[in-house]
């Protein structure tokens, strides 16, 4: 036991493993099949069968499946390198290639060791969206700066990424003034927006406060005995959601049998949480409020 700042008393626990010189081979070869998956199977469903046989054809969407990697590696790392700064045993990020949109299934990792408090909690939580948050925006603004127009098309012959709060931002910003009469910007010929969108869209999805998502973290660690019922009224929301846009109903579906909406304690819920936690999760809030979209598509 320790004494706190408050006079009261806490438990302090240390988290000790062995370090083992083994190579992460299912993390390598998961990462490679990703990389090769994210790189293809979005040029394949843009550009057609073709791409198999022009270099230059896959090549073009190497501004997409970078950047949307580079996104990834720095919100699992971020989460990854903040679980190991507080002594807590994680696994390295598992990367899961996928034959989706974007070509992947995401990311994650696996915690090994319990959480000795409230304050390591949303240290871990908040590290990656956050990370993975600042890195879309470089890649956002980038884009944006270079983005390219053409001749729109019917609207029956395409559909539209809806923007995020911060993308109408970072889009007023760089560019003030609107774009060209009848023209639009097209995934095609904007990769690395397209990415850098992918990006936010994923940072909004794990900030939701449910479960032990990140976001769920993040609300246990400000508002733990508050968690439940949070997590009950963000699923009841989704599902009403699935009105205007269906893809909520999946995943409504997911987070009830997958996510579940139980948080286990800290080793020591009792402990207060520093002001500086507390500005981390807030400024997490934030970001979940400015990369969140009722109808992506």
């Amino acid at each position: 036991r320790v004494k706190t700042r408050e006079g009261g008393e806490g438990v302090c626990h240390l988290n000790i493993y062995p370090v083992t010189g083994r190579i992460p081979w299912t993390n390598i070869l998961l990462f490679l099949a990703t990389l090769v998956s994210v790189s293809v199977v979005p040029a394949w469903l843009m550009e057609g069968p073709r791409v198999f046989n022009d270099f230059d054809l896959l090549a073009k969407w190497l501004p997409f499946s970078i950047p949307l990697l580079t996104i990834l590696l720095f919100h699992e790392f971020g989460h990854y390198l903040a679980a190991r700064h507080r002594d807590i045993r994680v696994s390295l990020p598992y990367f899961l290639p996928a034959p989706t949109l974007i070509g992947t299934f995401g990311a994650f990792i696996k915690s090994k060791s319990p959480f000795p408090s409230r304050r390591d909690l949303i240290e871990v939580g908040a590290a990656g969206p956050i990370a993975g948050f600042v890195v879309a925006l470089v890649f956002l603004g980038w884009s944006l700066a270079n983005v390219e127009y053409r001749p729109s098309l019917p609207q029956e012959q395409s559909y539209a990424l809806v923007e995020p709060i911060i993308v109408r931002v970072m889009s007023f910003l760089m560019q003030p003034g609107p774009g060209p009469e009848n023209h639009d910007i097209f995934l095609q010929d904007n990769q690395m927006l397209f990415a850098a969108w992918v990006g936010m869209v994923i940072t909004m999805l794990n900030l939701l406060p449910v479960g032990q998502l990140d976001g769920g973290h993040i609300i246990y660690a400000l508002f733990p005995r508050q968690h439940k019922r949070v997590s009950w009224l963000v699923f009841l929301l989704l599902v009403a959601s699935g009105f205007v846009w269906n893809g909520w109903w999946l995943w409504a579906v997911l987070l009830f049998f997958v996510v579940k909406f139980r948080h286990p304690p800290t080793l020591n819920d009792d402990l207060p949480l520093p002001r500086i936690n507390r500005v981390l999760g807030w400024s997490a809030i934030l970001i979940f409020l400015l990369t969140f979209t009722p109808v992506p598509f």
